[in-house]
């Protein structure tokens, strides 16, 4: 017995990944009766390459549409797939990321067996080029998997109960929403055997610097991860100036974090060792690719927690 399901995937200029995406939908042990895109506003064709491969490959029984949402945010696509949806069961998953052809059948076969509203599955990381991988080392961790929203699938009435995504943000509305689906439901039920994969990490220094900048900039925006944010934010200036005011031991001390960043923390975040494979020339990459990312997160958090200290200003101002 499999459960119907509604596939919602926000999506936004994907035309490189998207064929590898619906190549693999097509595949699926268990096909979704519904697929539906939202679409942020992409330019490079994403939408016409859906309705193209929609009339070819199409299935018996099931329907594909493209929501046009313009400047929509990846929580307000999911908003929008939800409420259009017609099955009672919702997956999701994100333009980049490629299921396993068993993803949407493991998800359904565990929500039947555990009798459970809401089944993670798991999302894989990894990567080609040695700059890319260094990124995934040092991020995810690279061969890690790690239960992610857009390789899951619930219920409808989990919406109901823990409430939609957060539309305004670009980055870190499923972070809050997991917050409120642990205060709604306690724990998570895991399908390990349910899988995808993403493997498409920035391959430039900008594009690279640009994600993470608008990632921890959306987060300090949510509020979320205070603390890590306002240690992150005082203590990174005293590490990487310390060369400056500190001397030798300044200089010392920066070495030994940039060795925790760039060297130790890759491996213990990685599953593949070496995590740099046959490409040693990532390892190489990893030291000033953590010191720009670094530079990258500090700088969002910065503009983040100014802005929200302006707004609560004002605020303050308005009440009086």
């Amino acid at each position: 017995m499999y459960l119907p399901v509604t596939l919602v995937v926000p999506i936004l200029n994907e035309i490189e990944s998207l064929p590898d995406l619906l190549q693999a939908l097509k595949a699926q042990t268990h096909r979704p009766s519904e697929i539906i895109f939202s679409d942020a506003g992409s330019t490079d064709g994403s939408a016409d390459l859906i309705k193209a491969w929609w009339n070819k490959e199409r299935w018996h029984g099931a329907k594909c549409s493209v929501l046009s949402l313009p400047g929509a945010m990846p929580g307000a696509g999911r908003n929008a797939g939800i409420r259009a949806a017609s099955n009672n069961w919702i997956a999701f998953i994100d333009g980049g990321i490629v299921p396993a052809i068993d993803w949407l059948e493991q998800v359904s076969r565990c929500a039947i067996q555990k009798n459970v509203s809401a089944v993670f599955g798991v999302c894989h990381f990894s990567a080609s080029t040695p700059f890319s991988k260094a990124i995934c080392a040092l991020s995810y961790g690279h061969g890690s998997q790690h239960a992610v929203i857009p390789a899951s699938l619930f219920k409808r009435e989990v919406f109901d109960t823990v409430g939609e995504f957060i539309p305004s943000l670009r980055a870190g509305e499923d972070l809050i929403w997991m917050a409120s689906f642990y205060s709604c439901y306690g724990e998570r039920e895991v399908c390990t055997n349910a899988q995808v994969s993403y493997v498409h990490f920035p391959n430039s220094w900008q594009h690279a610097f640009s994600k993470w900048y608008i990632t921890e900039l959306n987060c300090s925006l949510a509020g979320i991860k205070n603390l890590h944010h306002m240690i992150y934010l005082l203590g990174l200036p005293l590490i990487y100036l310390g060369v400056f005011s500190g001397g030798y031991y300044g200089a010392i001390g920066l070495l030994f974090y940039l060795l925790l960043r760039g060297v130790y923390d890759p491996f213990r975040r990685s599953k593949d060792s070496p995590w740099w494979g046959q490409q040693p020339r990532a390892a190489l990459i990893a030291i000033p690719m953590a010191a720009m990312l670094d530079l990258a997160k500090w700088s969002g958090i910065l503009r983040g927690v100014s802005h929200r200290c302006i707004l609560n200003v004002v605020r303050l101002r308005r009440q009086k």
